[in-house]
């Protein structure tokens, strides 16, 4: 029986945990990776690669188009993940790969792309089944940190368990009553947030803007510093009063980053209300893992506000029926 939304975000530092574990068996032997997926299943790809960005000796190249680059081949590692198994966007990845040459490693919890995996002798990582997509990024992105690090690229797991606690307790803080998630919830009440961080945290303020979607049902924007900076904030500076700028600070104290402290004094015209989002972490991999606990608690209280069913997504699925038959 799947979980409620509420019970699926409870389990997420749980989810983590357990995919810390995960040994994948093999060494990849490759010169450079793509991660290949779309929607919930492209986040944690996403997040895994600001993970390693700074420390890795390969190029990780997320792909969220059913097109891989022209360079990719028999020395590419190609991590093809989506959730159901069944997004055509994503098979449409997965035969590429294969006609392509390179390595490839499934991360799904069935349908067709785990079929294929399993006809091809692929590696394959298992997820439950039963989950909401979006809500598996707990054990995905410890599966693609796992083969990742069995590519050449950092381990980080030891890095993560050491604040897996510390998670613990910020979830338990934030998402009480009273606490952080439901009162940014509130004051985002009637407001479109545009949510912003430093380049190290992209996928982050991505992964806010899809809850915040998926979730509430809302429209939402995400943007990085220092792109902001240089050419954004010229257009959001003449945006209506009913949009909030939201500045998500991966720092260990409540001080900006140099980059979103000029994003912030530099919206000359800008109307609607600016937050700056401590997340208080021990270091920024930590604070990384915050925001995505605290986004998520976020745009479920948004939902309930708003008296909507997080879980619910036919909008989602009949585009998907749509692309299917379109891409055949």
């Amino acid at each position: 029986m799947t979980q409620s939304t509420a019970e699926q975000l409870f389990h997420f530092i749980d989810d983590l945990e357990s995919s810390l574990s995960y040994d994948p068996g093999r060494r990849f032997e490759c010169d450079n990776i793509v991660l290949c997926g779309v929607g919930g299943s492209a986040v944690s790809g996403y997040f895994a690669a600001d993970c390693c960005f700074t420390e890795s000796p390969k190029p990780i190249r997320l792909i969220r188009y059913p097109s891989l680059p022209s360079w990719a081949g028999p020395r590419t590692l190609a991590v093809v993940s989506s959730y159901s198994g069944n997004t055509a966007e994503t098979m449409e990845m997965y035969r590429e790969a294969k006609e392509r040459g390179c390595l490839v490693s499934v991360v799904t919890s069935g349908g067709k792309l785990r079929a294929a995996a399993e006809s091809a002798g692929d590696h394959l990582a298992l997820l439950p089944e039963g989950m909401h997509p979006r809500h598996a990024i707990g054990f995905m992105i410890g599966y693609t940190l796992a083969i990742l690090r069995s590519a050449g690229c950092p381990d980080v797991s030891e890095r993560i368990r050491s604040f897996i606690p510390s998670l613990r307790g910020f979830r338990d803080t934030v998402s009480a009553d009273g606490g952080q998630a439901r009162a940014l919830a509130e004051l985002f009440r009637g407001k479109v947030p545009v949510v912003c961080a430093d380049s190290s945290m992209a996928s982050v303020a991505f992964r806010w803007k899809t809850q915040i979607n998926e979730n509430s049902k809302f429209v939402a924007f995400c943007e990085s510093a220092p792109l902001f900076n240089a050419h954004a904030m010229k257009g959001w500076a003449a945006a209506p009063e009913d949009y909030i700028l939201v500045l998500l600070n991966g720092t260990r104290d409540s001080a900006a980053t140099p980059d979103l402290e000029r994003a912030f004094t530099a919206l000359d015209g800008w109307k609607g209300d600016i937050v700056m989002v401590g997340l208080t972490g021990e270091s920024h991999l930590e604070n990384m893992f915050r925001a995505i606990i605290l986004g998520d608690y976020i745009s479920m209280y948004m939902a309930e506000d708003r008296g909507i069913d997080p879980a619910e997504v036919r909008p989602v699925m009949q585009m998907k029926a749509k692309l299917s038959e379109r891409l055949g």
